[in-house]
């Protein structure tokens, strides 16, 4: 109840509201009648205070400090009997309980407060009852709508209905798992701005960007996975309209923890699968085809594959306290469904899965053109630094060769590992290694080390093994720059400088080496010169 209710009580038809309009919408939980001089020590949040004002009949003036330790506790209003132990409320305890929206009650003489405070406990002891009823009916009607194979849609339907205010039911990573009325869509993935909530109820406002208040229940689903139940358009305060919403939490939660064990164990079946298959475990075309088509595979499509694994894997799982095995799994988990996502709005058909440390990437497709190879690399540098950003996670990809067939996929695996452990040959963080690329680099491997060493001077001049700080920064710089296909922007986002610092490098790079960086072949020579750098290192 608020206290708007308890001056509707018979008893206190003749009671006057002297102070604290403003705070009539208070909610009271429980009532307490106490003259003890220590009286904030007992009362509570949410709590109606009814006294005689008897400690405080000689000073008066002590209620202001009783009327602001109350505010600040959270007390839903003060009750007084005048015309027994004070005449009158002074003027300063009025003034300051409408200046804080702090409700103050006139009890007349000839009301009983004994009388009063089980009327306005038997009230809240009723209200209370209503609402348990009403929690109890409403989770067996979502219940029954569950098991009537309605799912989530159905419990979000029939919410919508109750509250009369739209419905948006996100998971962990933002998506919209039903929404009410239908059609209802949420652009903005609202996982990242919410997992930071921890508390059981929020209201937020200009949470979409349009000043519109909303309504959030943040719930736990799996695994320390949380789920948000978004009502938009409204705070609410209306006591069986947030135990609908939080009634339809609680059978949705059970729903969602049921799909992500499921999903955990159609994950494991199909890793099962495919590291049976690039091992070399089944050898029969049909059964590969049988098995596989359930995740996409066909017979007569060509595959690029990718490997992607986690940098220093031990330094991460220190900095981030991840040594039990379960916690391990479940960051891994958490990359694997960022990786899920990011791949998912390339909109080019994929195949996801883990094989070891190392998340594997098939992409179905004829072969690329050169500008399309181009935008996977931007898309692949994209991800690197959005994951390295957003989870602070380093990840690395080896880009393996075309399988012209699906019995060619094993190959294209070993290529892209090789590729991969090329990189981390060369000392690299965060790097897109191709397999055409560590091809090269064997070539480089096969030359004299005095014909290699000379050609590298000779190529970078001044920059070759400077120990200056400055040529040290500037051919960093050439080699993010041609690693990133020569634009400025994404060598600027990966070094996290301003791209006009870029530009001065690179041209304080063109003066030293007297070479320009938009003539092909002098760019082809600074990478092969870049590549036997990092040889010549190890």
């Amino acid at each position: 109840m608020k206290m708007m209710d308890v001056m509707q009580m018979p008893l206190l038809k003749n009671a006057k509201l002297a102070a604290g309009h403003l705070g009539l919408a208070r909610r009271v939980e429980s009532v307490n009648m106490m003259d003890a001089p220590d009286i904030i020590h007992y009362l509570k949040p949410n709590e109606l205070l009814l006294t005689t004002a008897f400690a405080i009949k000689e000073s008066p003036n002590h209620l202001l400090e009783l009327v602001k330790q109350m505010t600040e506790k959270g007390c839903a209003g003060l009750g007084i009997k005048t015309k027994r132990f004070i005449s009158e409320i002074p003027f300063s305890v009025l003034q300051l309980a409408n200046e804080l929206a702090f409700p103050i009650i006139e009890i007349p003489l000839d009301s009983p407060l004994g009388e009063l405070t089980s009327q306005i406990l038997g009230y809240i002891l009723e209200k209370r009852t209503d609402e348990l009823r009403y929690a109890l009916e409403i989770h067996q009607t979502f219940s029954q709508i569950v098991m009537e194979g309605k799912g989530m849609q159905g419990v979000i339907y029939h919410l919508n209905r109750l509250i009369q205010y739209p419905v948006l039911l996100l998971d962990h990573r933002g998506r919209v798992h039903a929404n009410a009325p239908i059609g209802l869509t949420q652009d903005r993935p609202l996982a990242q701005l919410l997992g930071s909530i921890h508390t059981d109820r929020i209201s937020y406002l200009s949470l979409l960007g349009n000043r519109e208040p909303l309504t959030i229940l943040p719930f736990e689903t799996y695994q320390q996975r949380k789920g948000f139940l978004v009502i938009l358009g409204v705070t609410l305060t209306d006591p069986f309209s947030m135990l609908a919403a939080e009634q339809a939490t609680n059978v949705i939660r059970f729903e969602f923890m049921k799909q992500y064990a499921l999903e955990e164990s159609s994950r494991r079946i199909k890793n099962e699968f495919f590291a049976d298959f690039l091992d070399g475990q089944i050898s029969s075309e049909d059964e590969i085809l049988n098995r596989g088509k359930h995740y996409g595979l066909l017979k007569k499509q060509p595959y690029k594959c990718m490997v992607a694994e986690i940098d220093d894997t031990s330094v991460i799982f220190r900095k981030k306290l991840l040594h039990r095995e379960e916690a391990i799994s479940l960051f891994k988990d958490q990359v694997y469904e960022y990786l899920d996502d990011a791949f998912t709005r390339i909109k080019q058909p994929y195949i996801l899965f883990t094989k070891g440390p190392h998340f594997v990437l098939l992409i179905l497709g004829a072969p690329l053109q050169e500008s399309e190879e181009q935008a996977w690399h931007h898309h692949l540098r994209r991800i690197q630094q959005n994951l390295y950003e957003e989870l602070e996670v380093s990840l690395s990809f080896g880009v393996g060769d075309y399988a012209e067939q699906l019995m060619h996929i094993p190959q294209c695996y070993a290529k892209s590992l090789e590729a991969l452990a090329s990189g981390y040959q060369s000392k690299k963080t965060r790097f897109i290694q191709s397999y055409r690329v560590q091809e090269l680099t064997e070539l480089l491997q096969m030359i004299p080390h005095k014909n290699l060493k000379q050609f590298y001077d000779n190529t970078l001049k001044g920059l070759a093994d400077s120990p200056d700080k400055e040529d040290a920064d500037l051919i960093q710089t050439l080699a993010v720059y041609l690693e990133n296909h020569c634009l400025i922007t994404e060598t600027a986002k990966q070094l996290y400088i301003h791209r006009n610092t870029v530009s001065y490098r690179l041209n304080k790079c063109e003066e030293i080496l007297g070479k320009s960086l938009k003539d092909p072949t002098e760019v082809l020579k600074l990478r092969i010169a870049l590549m036997a750098r990092s040889l010549l290192q190890t």
